[in-house]
């Protein structure tokens, strides 16, 4: 019992609630909505769901080896045995990071195959080696189920398990990774495929280098004592404007690139709605704008302008100091959340010219003045 007492603490009942992973037996270094621990042969998976409140309301897993049996005191757990050699990844950012480790054999099956920009994917479905089981948020049942998968992995909803996913009678497991706003605890969910699949060591490897760079790149930003440039972030949409929390992913990118974002005091996690008044009044003056768009043909100053006159008079326009993050041809949904030494980079580069000079951006850029 040694080991289940190091890895978590229980009650004397079989009860799957109670269990929960210490601090100190936790694997995970800087995620905070998955907990990982070893128990005996295996190891203990714990997920904080966005909207629970407690340890009764998270999710336990057990990932055992296949080849061995599963002790009795682990019954009232969902076990998932290891390693997972079919899979169904109903996000981008689960599929993704299993095509950069060569492990294309294990995807089975993904969701919203028109919007697939990887050329590896497009390329394993258009052979039929890839399926697509879900479009316009809708789970095809028996295309799902003809997979033979061993495990779903997808995106948690408030309101509960869809029931197209209950039906199936595979296991399900929730992937939160959206919710974490450090940069360095998203990308670290690509470790959780690492234990999924027995391949720990080649995505602990890959992790650390990029956890590496990226503390590397924040610490020489910091240690330049450099003047810090303002931000705002993200354009109008039916008459509002959602800019990034203060405590959001974007924000903490902007913080560790040397900017001084306009709300980086807002407390919110995720997006808030202004108005374009507010927006002004607070925003207007700032040295950069970071917008991200999707658009098949380059973008140009004219065509933001044709949005919204009222972007004229915004200071980053007139100086033509807008940064353009293209959805459409960077993959930055499919990629970035597990380079975000790389999104750094490109803030660094293009916020402190004389840092980084030599770096090639590839997810941001300086939208180039129209007609050069």
């Amino acid at each position: 019992m040694l080991a289940l007492i190091v890895a978590f603490a229980c009650t004397n009942q079989h009860d799957s609630k109670k269990f929960k992973i210490l601090d100190e037996a936790n694997l995970m270094r800087y995620a905070s909505g998955v907990r990982i621990a070893k128990v005996d042969q295996g190891y203990l998976l714990q997920l904080k769901l966005p909207w629970s409140q407690s340890v009764q309301e998270q999710e336990l897993f057990l990932l055992w080896p296949d080849s061995l049996s599963v002790p009795s005191k682990f019954n009232q757990l969902t076990v998932i045995k290891t390693p997972v050699n079919k899979l169904i990844t109903l996000s981008s950012t689960q599929w993704s990071p299993l095509l950069k480790l060569g492990m294309t054999d294990r995807i089975l099956g993904i969701s919203e195959a028109g919007y697939v920009l990887d050329s590896t994917m497009r390329r394993l479905l258009v052979q039929g080696k890839v399926a697509e089981v879900a479009k316009n948020g809708q789970i095809d049942f028996e295309k799902l189920v003809s997979t033979e998968a061993e495990l779903v992995l997808y995106s948690p909803d408030p309101m509960g398990i869809p029931e197209t996913l209950k039906r199936t009678g595979i296991n399900l497991l929730p992937w939160p990774d959206y919710m974490e706003n450090s940069p360095l605890g998203r990308a670290e969910w690509l470790r959780v495929l690492g234990y999924l699949t027995g391949e720990q060591a080649a995505t602990d490897r890959w992790f650390d280098l990029v956890a590496a760079e990226y503390n590397q790149l924040k610490n020489l930003v910091d240690k330049q004592s450099l003047p810090k440039p303002t931000i705002i972030a993200e354009k109008a949409f039916n008459g509002q404007w959602y800019i990034p929390g203060g405590r959001s992913y974007l924000a903490k990118i902007f913080e560790d690139a040397g900017a001084d974002y306009i709300w980086k005091d807002e407390p919110s996690n995720g997006s808030i709605p202004l108005d374009i008044e507010t927006i002004i009044a607070k925003g207007s003056e700032a040295t950069f704008w970071r917008i991200s768009h999707a658009s098949k043909s380059d973008y140009s100053y004219a065509q933001l302008l044709q949005e919204n006159e009222l972007y004229g008079s915004f200071t980053a326009f007139q100086n033509r100091k807008v940064i353009l993050c293209n959805t459409l041809k960077n993959g930055y949904f499919e990629r970035s959340q597990y380079e975000p030494n790389v999104v750094l980079a490109d803030f660094i580069h293009i916020l402190h010219p004389d840092l980084l000079t030599d770096h090639q951006v590839v997810y941001h850029e300086l939208l180039m003045p129209d007609n050069e």
